[in-house]
């Protein structure tokens, strides 16, 4: 099973209020939930009228299965930002793997002491 972390930080030069920064960042939370089945939320920047940093996160079997998926995200949100006046500052993402979840003893907690992994 493989994690996919994305964080996008935008300048939103046109913002003067909170609700410019609000109008641009919910849809754009919405779109990225609604048409990449993924997880999307502001993750900081709350403090500032005029940035914003979006993180993502999708699941997959592995690496391979969500690369394309991730490659469409990073058009999909440059995209929104330039057609709506704002800067894409920066854009990275991580894969976090966690072994294979179907094979015998697969678990995501730490086995006890004196146990072998």
């Amino acid at each position: 099973m493989v994690v996919a972390v994305a964080l996008f930080d935008l300048h939103l030069p046109f913002c003067r209020g909170l609700k410019e920064k609000r109008a641009f960042v919910r849809p754009l939370k919405t779109r990225l939930r609604g048409q990449f089945e993924i997880s999307a939320a502001e993750v900081g920047h709350q403090d500032l009228l005029q940035r914003a940093l979006v993180g993502i996160a999708a699941v997959g079997g592995d690496r391979e299965a969500i690369e394309p998926l991730l490659g469409r995200v990073f058009d999909f949100v440059e995209t929104y930002a330039e057609e709506n006046g704002a800067e894409l500052t920066l854009a990275e993402h991580e894969f976090l793997a966690y072994g294979d979840p179907g094979a015998p003893g697969f678990s995501l907690q730490a086995p006890a002491e004196g146990e072998p992994r």
